[in-house]
Formats: C-alpha cells, structure tokens, sequence
C-alpha cells in the first residue's frame, strides 16, 4: 500500500512539472511570437501639430510618463506644456507622455491609429502618431490618390509612398519625429480619409519599396506631369539615373491637364528680387532653354538693370506652385486665351488638335521645315498644338499640312515645297538655346501650361491611363522609374 502511495505522489509531482513546462513553454513561444511581430514592425513617428495646448479625446485612454508613471485618462483631455513637463488636468507628468488605447485616438478633429506622444518644450506641446508604417499608409494613399481608381495604379502608389516613407525617416528629428502631415512629406489625414480600395492596394503590396542598387530609391511623384515627365536636374539640380525624362505613351484626361495664369510686371520683378536677381524694370522674359521633352528648364529676365537667367522651377517656387502650376508652360503677352482650347476630357488617344489626324512621321525637309517654324510664329497654332509638336515632333508635318489646308502626299517620297505661306519665313533661334519670348509692354504675361507639379517620377493621371490600359503596377513603376526594382523588405 505504501509502494502505491508513493507512485502515486511521483507521478502527481510529476504532472505538476510537466504542466509547469508547457505553461513555460506557450509563455516563451507567445513571446518570441511578440518579438517577432515587433521586429517586423516598421514604426513610424508623424509629427501632428506643435501648440501651446492640444486636445485629446478617445475610449479607455492611459497614459505612461517619461518617468514610466503609468496612469488613467480620462475621455477627453486638455495638455498643454511646463517647461519640460506635460500638464494634464492640473497634474504634471514628466515629459514625453504615451497616451495609449485598444481604440483610435482623437487630436483635434482627426483620428489616428497607434499611439499619441506628447512632448512638452518651454510652452509648446507636440504630439506626434506613433504607429506601424503599415498603418501609417492607410491614412496617406486616402488622401494622396483618387481611391476610385484601377487596383494597379493604387498599388503603384502603395509601393511608392512606403518606399518614401522609409527614406524619411528622421527628417524632422530635431523636432522629435520622422515625417510631418503636409506634402513637405506627404499629406496624412489619420484614420478620417481610409477606404477599402486602398486598403487592400496596402495589403497586397505589404512591406514592398522600389530599390536601386540595392538602396531605396527616390521615389518623387505629382499630379500630372503634362505628358512627360521632368528630368530632377532641371528641378531640384541633382542628377539621378532613374529619375529622367519619360514621354507618356498615352494621354491623361486630368481636369487639371491645361491651366493659365496672368503674372504682372511688378509680381515677377519683387520675385526676382526675393531671389537676388533685380533687373530693375522687366521688359522681357524669354524661354533660354527647354528639356528633352520640351519643358521650359530655364528662363532669362531682361529689364532696365540689365538681364539674370532662373531655373523654371525656380521661378515657379518664387510665383508659387498654385499659380503656376508646372514648368510646361508657353507664356504671350497676347497669346490665345485657353477658352479657345477645347476641353481636355473630351481627348483620348491623342491630343485634342492632333485626334483626327493620320500621322505621317516622315522628316520635314529643309524648305517645309522653314514653312512650319513661319507658321508658328504668325501664331497659326494655339498653345496646345505648340506644345504637341514639341512633345512629338514626329507630328511636325501634319500640323504643317492641316495649317496650309493641303492633304498629305501618298507616298514617302521627297517632296517640293508646299505653297508658301502668306508671310515671309523668319528664322526662329535655335530649340536649344531661346526659343520663345514675351514683351511685357502691357505690363502683364499670361502663362499658358499642362500638368500640375514638378513633374518628377511618377505622375499619378498618367499612371492612371496606363492602369486603365490594362498595365500592371510593375510595369507602370518601371516606366516611371527605369532600373529600380521591386523589393520586400
């Protein structure tokens, strides 16, 4: 009896043990699980508004000082800063505050996933959304891209934004975060701008960045590049090998595809002065040089004190970007107002002046050519064709031929000079150098553009228009950005 009393203890004993070593077990697992999920988390820290006090508001918030002082909050809340504490509801915590919740967090009028940090310096509260880059997307691509469009030009924009999200990171790390909320970095709206097309354009693409060389690339985007991207050398002065010159194989039909803008003598001349480029009384701007795709890169100034040369981007940045909205642009002291252009939603294929033409991409001899640049400059085409021909120059003769009102020849052969134009040719300066001018004798310049924005990378309408041709987010992505590769990381 004895012998099956002690059996009996030992192997009590023994299932204590082993129901021990599980519960040891499940703990370690469930915690390397817990490690695992944090290693390959991404956080990100946005800083949302630096005041002298912000509002707070959310369900079961808490908090933990900076002194690890943890504490309830209570619904809504008030912080402001003392020195270098943070004071909520009359107590002071030492700051930075964690202010924690199993629910979305308020601040202001927006709400955020994640975690809310309050840091306190002299009188002055920042709070800043700590959360996982994941998330951080959703409250970004909401805001930066239409969530109507094509899955495949979403998930372009999915990897893109995280690719430049990461390369952020620390920008603004004398201020206690990574990225702001304004299109210094990107806009980010919280949880107030999420739908369900962009969510799954996030998951479908989890943790992918565009890389080169094995480095994150830079991934600049805008609205619509105009039909051609820009080369980042002619805008920010740096040369990178991807970010280059890229025509659009098709055309965008971007509401804001055509724009205009009048700017004043005195509005350009206070410009130039911000800048340190007096001319004194403007007299002249004139389009020095233009990219390979057409765009104006440099403009010359000349006025009473004498003649200063700008970058048009520059030049855009001292206007600002709103008014002239990209670097595409021809600019008359009398030139066609863009009433007189149709309305760019009703093109498909091609621009609107070229839609019904058969193209005929022969070369121009040297006597047609004399007869097209005449033409131009009587001003027999508007800003719109213009700015086609720069783009396609292959599309050169049958502007030429729709303006003298002849049909093009049937065959390839070499051909006679048309009939001449009414007007003796006058010779235009060379593309490469000052191609365009405008007197401002009036006191005023009109602008007429394409696109809107710097028009580096990718342009969301054009990767619209390849989406909805049926191109996937890779090849939409190598277009825009040739050499990169698609990395998960």
């Amino acid at each position: 009896m004895r012998t099956v009393i002690l059996a009996r203890r030992r192997l009590r004993r023994h299932r204590i043990s082993w129901n021990c070593c599980k519960k040891i077990f499940l703990a370690v697992f469930f915690f390397s699980l817990c490690l695992a999920a944090e290693a390959q988390a991404r956080w990100i820290r946005v800083g949302l508004v630096t005041a002298p006090s912000a509002l707070i508001s959310g369900r079961g918030l808490s908090g933990k000082d900076g002194g690890g002082r943890c504490f309830s909050l209570p619904a809504s809340f008030s912080a402001h800063a003392r020195g270098s504490n943070v004071v909520i509801q009359g107590k002071s915590y030492v700051s930075p505050v964690i202010v924690s919740s199993p629910h979305q967090i308020r601040c202001g009028k927006v709400s955020y996933e994640g975690e809310l940090v309050l840091r306190a310096r002299g009188s002055q509260i920042t709070v800043i959304n700590r959360l996982d880059v994941e998330k951080y997307l959703r409250g970004v691509l909401g805001y930066e891209i239409n969530p109507q469009w094509g899955m495949e030009v979403l998930k372009a924009q999915a990897v893109i934004s995280r690719t430049y999200a990461l390369a952020q990171m620390g920008r603004h790390e004398a201020s206690g975060y990574d990225v702001c909320t304004t299109d210094h970095c990107q806009v980010y709206r919280g949880t107030n701008v999420l739908h369900a097309s962009t969510d799954r354009a996030i998951a479908q693409t989890r943790g992918q960045v565009l890389t080169y060389k094995g480095g994150l690339a830079h991934t600049f985007f805008c609205s619509d590049s105009g039909g051609a991207t820009a080369d980042v050398s002619d805008v920010w002065g740096k040369s990178v090998p991807y970010l280059i010159v890229r025509k659009e194989p098709f055309p965008s039909e971007s509401p804001k595809a055509r724009w205009e803008a009048s700017l004043s003598a005195g509005e350009i001349q206070n410009a130039l002065a911000k800048k340190g480029k007096s001319v004194g009384t403007l007299s002249q701007i004139a389009i020095e040089r233009r990219d390979a795709a057409g765009r104006a890169a440099t403009l010359r100034f000349t006025g009473s004190a004498g003649s200063s040369v700008l970058s048009s981007a520059a030049f855009r940045t001292l206007i600002g970007a709103k008014k002239v909205r990209s670097t595409f642009f021809e600019f008359s002291s009398e030139g066609p107002r863009m009433t007189d252009v149709p309305d760019p939603a009703q093109r498909r294929e091609a621009p609107h002046a070229a839609r019904k033409i058969a193209f005929d991409t022969t070369p121009l001899t040297a006597a047609e050519d004399a007869q097209l640049k005449a033409l131009i400059e009587q001003k027999k085409f508007n800003v719109d064709e213009r700015l086609d021909m720069i783009l396609y120059p292959e599309r050169r003769r049958n502007y030429l031929y729709k303006a003298l009102g002849v049909e093009a020849p049937e065959t390839e052969r070499e051909r006679e000079p048309l009939e001449q134009p009414a007007e003796p040719a006058k010779r235009i300066p060379n593309p490469s150098r000052t191609e365009v001018f405008a007197n401002l004798t009036g006191g005023s310049v009109t602008l007429y553009g394409r696109g809107w924005g710097h028009g580096v990378g990718l342009s969301q309408w054009g990767a619209k228009s390849m989406a909805d041709r049926g191109w996937s987010a890779e090849r939409i992505l190598e277009f825009y950005y040739p050499g990169t590769v698609i990395q998960k990381r």
